[in-house]
C-alpha cells in the first residue's frame, strides 16, 4: 500500500475541486434568490463587470460602477411621507414660522398677549395631577381670543408635547388635555401662586380654522436641563392642592 501524502501532489486538483464547489453554491443562492422591488430599482442604478484576473484564470473580481444619477438617488427605504396637519403640520417650516410670528406679537403686544401651555399627564389623577410645560402661544388679541389661537395651533402643540415627553405623554396622542395660564407664569406657578390657576383649552374652536397664522404665533418649549423637562402638581382642576399650600 502507498502510504506517501496525497495532498502535495494533488493540490491543483483540489483548487480546482473547491472552486467548482464554489461556483455550484453561489449559482443555487442566485436561483432561489426572489428580488424585490426595492433590490431591482437599486440594481438598475449599478452596473457590474465580472471578469477574470489575468494573474489567475481561477479569481473573478466584482467591480461596482455607479450610474450618472447615483449622486441623486435615494433608496426608497428612506422616503417617508410628509407629516399630517396642513399648514400646522409638525416640521422646521411651520414651527420657524410660528415662532417668527409669536416674536412679532410679543414685540408689539408684550406679555399680555401670550398664554403658557401645559398638557396633563394622562398618567396622573386627583391632588397629584401633573402638568408639563409645552410652550407658549401668542395672538393679536384685539382679533383672536385665546382658545381660538391655541386651536389654531393645536396640532403643533400636540405633536411637540409628545416628542419632549415621550414616556408620560408619548403614547396619548390625540387624547391629550391642554391647559393655559397667563403668560410668563412659570415662577409664580413653580411656587404655587394661589393666584394662578390653568383653565383647560377646548382642542377645538369654531372658526379657529379660518384664523390668518399670521395673527398668531408660537414658542416651543425647548428641554434643556437634562432631560427634566418642567412641570407641576395641580388638582384635576387645575388649582394648587391643599397640602402644597404653604
Amino acid at each position: 500500500v502507498d502510504t506517501k501524502p496525497w495532498w502535495p501532489m494533488e493540490e491543483r486538483i483540489m483548487k480546482q475541486i473547491l472552486i467548482l464547489s464554489c461556483t455550484t453554491l453561489a449559482a443555487s443562492a442566485v436561483a432561489s434568490f426572489t428580488p424585490t422591488s426595492t433590490f431591482i430599482t437599486q440594481q438598475q442604478h449599478l452596473q457590474r463587470n465580472i471578469h477574470h484576473h489575468p494573474s489567475n484564470k481561477h479569481s473573478v473580481a466584482l467591480h461596482l460602477m455607479p450610474n450618472e444619477d447615483d449622486k441623486d438617488y435615494i433608496s426608497p427605504m428612506r422616503q417617508r411621507p410628509p407629516p399630517k396637519g396642513g399648514d400646522v403640520a409638525y416640521n422646521n417650516e411651520n414651527i420657524l414660522r410660528q415662532l417668527r410670528h409669536y416674536n412679532e406679537i410679543r414685540k408689539v403686544g408684550g406679555k399680555e398677549c401670550v398664554q403658557d401651555i401645559y398638557a396633563r399627564d394622562p398618567n396622573t389623577s386627583g391632588d397629584n395631577t401633573r402638568f408639563w410645560f409645552v410652550g407658549k402661544v401668542a395672538r393679536c388679541t384685539g382679533t383672536v381670543s385665546a382658545e381660538a389661537a391655541i386651536a389654531r395651533q393645536m396640532n403643533l402643540l400636540e405633536e411637540h408635547a409628545t416628542r419632549i415627553r415621550p414616556v408620560e405623554l408619548g403614547r396619548s396622542f390625540g387624547i391629550l388635555e391642554f391647559w393655559f395660564a397667563p403668560g410668563d407664569t412659570e415662577p409664580l406657578t413653580s411656587q404655587n401662586d394661589m393666584g394662578t390657576r390653568l383653565q383647560k383649552v377646548r382642542k377645538v374652536v369654531d372658526g379657529s380654522d379660518k384664523v390668518p397664522l399670521l395673527e398668531v404665533g408660537l414658542d416651543l418649549s425647548i428641554v434643556t436641563n437634562q432631560g427634566a423637562g418642567f412641570c407641576i402638581v395641580r388638582t384635576a382642576d387645575g388649582v394648587v392642592p391643599p397640602h402644597m399650600i404653604v
